[in-house]
C-alpha cells in the first residue's frame, strides 16, 4: 500500500549566444558535456492489501462465555493453538446462579476442527520453542472475589502468574517460572510475575521474553529458568531509556525481530509501538501517545490500545490496533498502513478495508505463506490476514 514515487528529471538545455567577434573569430569552444541523467529513487517494497479469511466456526468454541487470548502455530503438526478462558455459568433455578473457569488450551487443525489440548488459568499468550520442543505459555490476571467489611473485592488469585510449560503432544504441563503474581528476578518459582500478557523468543539461544504487563517491565527467561529484568521502571509512564530509566504503561504484546535482533512491544495504555534491544535500550518506533487513528510516518501515527504485534523476516512490523479494529503495518521505509479492516467494528470477510474486525488483540506472523493469524476477540473468532510478500 505504499506509494511508489520517483524523482522527474527535467533536462535542462543550454543556449550558446554566440557574441559578435571581429574577423579572424577565435575557436569555438566545444559545447559542454551534458551532465548524466539522475537515476529514480528506488521505490520502496508495496505491502498489499490483506485478504482477511474465517479460520474456525465460532460455534466450535461455545462453551459457557468464551474470551480468546493469544495465539501461536505448531511448527510440526501446522495446528494453531489459541488460549481459551471459559466462564461457566451454574444455574441452580429460584436459588442461585454461580460462576466457574474452564480455561484451556484449544488446538485448530487446518480443516477448522478443535479439540482441547490442556487446562490451567487464564492463558494469555504462548508459542513453541524449537530449542526443545515445548509450549510455553504466560499466564496470570486471574480475578478472585472475596468479602472484605461487607464488600466484595477483587483480588489476583493465587497460583502461577509466569510461565507453564507443556508438553504439546500429552498436555502435560508444569509451573516452569513464577508462582503467584508479585515481582522479582530468580530461577524457576522463585520468579514472580503479574499479569504477564505476551512471550516472544530469540530463536538462536531459545531465550524467551515476556511483557510483565502489570508490573511495567520486559523480562528475560533463559532455559533454565533464569528471571532476570532487561527494561522498565515498574512504576507506569513512557519514557525511552536503558533498562529501569525506561517505562512502559500496561505492555502486552511482545515479538521477536529476527532482521535486526531486537524485540518490539505493543505499549497498550500509551498507544505507542516501542523497540527494546536485548540489552534493555527502548525507543519509540510508532504513535504519538495519543489515542487515535492516523496512518503516515512514525512520528506521526496514532493508534487505539495496540495490543498485539508481529514481526517479519524483512523487519515488518504488523500491529492488533485494538480498539481502532484493524490491522496495521510498519514499514521498513518507516512508513503505518492499514492492512486491513477500518475503524467500523464488524465481522466481515472480505480484501483490505472492505474486511472488520472486532477489537483484534493477538496476532502470529507465519513465514511460510506470509501470512497473519488474528484473534478477533470481540467476535470470538480466529481470521487470517493473507498478503503476498513484498516485492
Amino acid at each position: 500500500m505504499r506509494s511508489a514515487w520517483s524523482l522527474a528529471v527535467i533536462p535542462v538545455v543550454l543556449l550558446l549566444v554566440a557574441a559578435d567577434q571581429p574577423t579572424p573569430a577565435p575557436p569555438i569552444p566545444p559545447a559542454p558535456t551534458a551532465a548524466p541523467a539522475a537515476t529514480a529513487m528506488p521505490s520502496a517494497p508495496a505491502i498489499p492489501a490483506g485478504t482477511v479469511t474465517s479460520v474456525v466456526d465460532p460455534g466450535l468454541l461455545t462453551h459457557g462465555k468464551n474470551v480468546l487470548h493469544g495465539i501461536t502455530r505448531d511448527p510440526k503438526t501446522g495446528d494453531l493453538i489459541i488460549g481459551v478462558s471459559n466462564k461457566i455459568a451454574h444455574v441452580i433455578p429460584m436459588v442461585t446462579t454461580t460462576f466457574s473457569n474452564d480455561d484451556s488450551l484449544r488446538r485448530v487443525t487446518a480443516a477448522g476442527q478443535v479439540s482441547r489440548l490442556t487446562g490451567f488459568p487464564y492463558p494469555n499468550a504462548m508459542l513453541f520453542n524449537p530449542r526443545d520442543g515445548m509450549l510455553y505459555v504466560a499466564v496470570g490476571a486471574v480475578g478472585c472475589n472475596e468479602q472484605q467489611g461487607g464488600m466484595t473485592v477483587s483480588r489476583h488469585c493465587p497460583g502461577t502468574n509466569g510461565i507453564v510449560a507443556v508438553d504439546p503432544a500429552t498436555g502435560d504441563h508444569h509451573d516452569f517460572v513464577g508462582a503467584g503474581p508479585g515481582f522479582a528476578d530468580g530461577k524457576g518459582t522463585d520468579a514472580r510475575f503479574t499479569a504477564a500478557g505476551g512471550i516472544a523468543f530469540d530463536p538462536v539461544t531459545g531465550t524467551m521474553f515476556v511483557a510483565d504487563t502489570e508490573n511495567q517491565r520486559v523480562r528475560q527467561v533463559t532455559l533454565d529458568g533464569t528471571v532476570t529484568t532487561i527494561a522498565g521502571s515498574g512504576t507506569r509512564g513512557n519514557s525511552d531509556g536503558v533498562g529501569a530509566a525506561a517505562s512502559f504503561a500496561y505492555p502486552r504484546g511482545i515479538a521477536y525481530c529476527p532482521s535486526d535482533k531486537t524485540l518490539v512491544i505493543a505499549d497498550t495504555n500509551n498507544n505507542d509501538i516501542r523497540k527494546v534491544t536485548l540489552d534493555g535500550k527502548v525507543t519509540t518506533i510508532a504513535g504519538t501517545s495519543d489515542t487515535g487513528y492516523v496512518d503516515g510516518t512514525p512520528a506521526n501515527a496514532r493508534f487505539d490500545h495496540p495490543r498485539g504485534v508481529a514481526c517479519d523476516e524483512a523487519g515488518i512490523v504488523y500491529v492488533a490496533d485494538t480498539d481502532n479494529n484493524v490491522i496495521r503495518a510498519i514499514t521498513t521505509a518507516g512508513a503505518v498502513i492499514t492492512l486491513a479492516g477500518t475503524k467500523q467494528m464488524g465481522t466481515v470477510n472480505g480484501v483490505g478495508t472492505a474486511a472488520r474486525f472486532s477489537n483484534p488483540t493477538d496476532v502470529w506472523y507465519e513465514p511460510s505463506d506470509h501470512s497473519l493469524y488474528v484473534i478477533d476477540f470481540g467476535d470470538n473468532n480466529v481470521r487470517k490476514v493473507t498478503a503476498a510478500a513484498p516485492q
